[in-house]
């Protein structure tokens, strides 16, 4: 006999169960809970923050408990606020406007610009002594 196809919310409700206690699994498994209420007991965590343009993919993601969840928003939220305080402050040493793109370079989001190499400024086939004379290059 061939087997059905396993539909990917039935999988990811055996995965998410893993994550319960042991008891909490059990008591699901004995009343056949269904798929979708086990799958509603979870919400996504951004590892690295939503607010600090946390990308929206598996590995910036953490499935956690509905409560342990918002428990950590909200130290998420302050910390959130923070950062976008400190971003937006006025830096003594930029001009005004200049705050974000100071943050930018202090975090690493954006590389800097190289500046390009130049040159020795003077005619190459010449030498330059100490006392300020110039004469040409002996080779």
């Amino acid at each position: 006999m061939k087997r059905k196809h396993i539909p990917l919310r039935e999988q990811l409700a055996a995965a998410l169960s893993m994550l319960l206690p042991q008891e909490q699994r059990d008591a699901l498994r004995a009343i056949q809970a269904r798929a979708q209420a086990v799958i509603g007991m979870f919400e996504l965590d951004h590892n690295i923050l939503h607010a600090h343009r946390g990308p929206d993919r598996w590995w910036n993601l953490t499935p956690m408990l509905k409560a342990n969840h918002r428990e950590k928003s909200k130290r998420d939220t302050s910390i959130a606020a923070k950062v976008k305080r400190l971003r937006d402050k006025p830096w003594s040493h930029h001009k005004p406007g200049e705050a974000i793109k100071a943050f930018r370079y202090v975090t690493g989001k954006r590389k800097r610009p190289r500046r390009r190499l130049r040159g020795r400024g003077f005619d190459k086939s010449r030498t330059r002594h100490f006392d300020g004379t110039v004469t040409p290059r002996q080779r």
